[in-house]
């Protein structure tokens, strides 16, 4: 059974997009996830998302690829996408879905970029 995932928009012009899909895969809010990582900025899949979410008692799986799509990210994951100018960003994969904290619940998505990493949670 999927579990609910409540969207929250990324607030405008910051980089909170990890502290963001935290926050929706956990049901906290973005200032409580803030202040636990003690971040208010940038994050990393590996040294910030991932101890997060198993000190909150998820298991996790990070994968990383260069051949990786977004088919190939299951449910119940953190994608990192990798825009062409090398910047990148986070969203949450759930219900056959993209949750992508700038634009909203997204069913297919379509652009100049590629991914990553995923990092799956159960």
């Amino acid at each position: 059974m999927e579990r609910e995932i409540k969207f929250l928009n990324q607030p405008y012009c910051s980089k909170k997009c990890g502290q963001t899909c935290l926050a929706m895969i956990t049901g906290k809010t973005l200032e409580q996830v803030c202040s636990e990582l003690d971040k208010y900025w940038e994050t990393s899949i590996s040294d910030d998302l991932q101890p997060y979410l198993e000190n909150n008692g998820y298991k996790t799986k990070l994968v990383k690829s260069n051949k990786l799509t977004f088919e190939d990210s299951p449910n119940n994951s953190i994608i990192r996408m990798c825009f062409e100018n090398g910047s990148g960003h986070f969203i949450v994969k759930a219900n056959n879905k993209y949750y992508e904290p700038t634009r909203g619940i997204i069913e297919q998505l379509i652009g100049h970029f590629r991914v990553t990493h995923y990092l799956s949670f159960e």
